[in-house]
């Protein structure tokens, strides 16, 4: 949160927002990269995914995305994070399951080695929808060295986002100036 309206909020501050339209191929599902001054990215939910759009009510979120890999069981070691499991651009991250029985399979949005998964969605599923772009991220991954300025260049700008999904971003993310209302939201304008 801001401390002032005319302060940034942290994720104002350091990250710059990036976005996976139609992820895994799913019409909808968007996703969103922040990518932090450090190069670490966090994942998340685009404000257009429907679990955001729809307001849906997350009852649980299950790192183990099939029978042979558990993401919970993700280990690094050491200052430059060595060990994490690879990930590709659309490799599961977690599925997520809502109160009507929805599932959806979110992915990893960059390529790069898990860094680490947000364990507390696991016990506290609520924090998803309640605050996405803070302790409700999914994961942190660590893109290839010098791959990160690329994957900015070729992923979906705030603006081009907004070009895209007006029509289906929620009213309370977005004013008549195109601007995000949430100061916590990741789609703020880039100077």
């Amino acid at each position: 949160n801001r401390i002032s309206k005319s302060f940034p909020s942290v994720t104002e501050r350091y990250y710059k927002p990036r976005f996976l339209l139609d992820a895994n191929g799913q019409k909808g599902h968007d996703q969103c990269a922040l990518f932090h001054s450090n190069r670490i990215v966090l994942v998340t939910l685009a404000p257009s995914h429907p679990i955001l759009k729809e307001n849906k009510t997350v009852t649980k979120v299950d790192y183990q995305v099939n029978e042979k890999l558990n993401r919970l069981n993700n280990q690094v070691s050491g200052k430059w994070k060595k060990g994490g499991q690879k990930l590709q651009k659309e490799s599961a991250l977690c599925i997520v399951t809502c109160s009507d029985g929805q599932t959806y399979t979110i992915v990893s949005t960059v390529p790069g080695s898990l860094i680490e998964v947000n364990e507390h969605l696991t016990t506290s599923p609520e924090r998803l929808t309640e605050k996405p772009w803070s302790s409700g991220y999914i994961a942190i991954v660590l893109p290839p060295l010098k791959m990160d300025t690329m994957l900015l260049d070729t992923m979906t700008s705030p603006e081009d986002y907004v070009k895209a999904r007006r029509d289906v971003i929620p009213k309370c993310y977005i004013t008549d100036e195109e601007t995000f209302v949430d100061p916590q939201c990741p789609i703020v304008e880039e100077s």
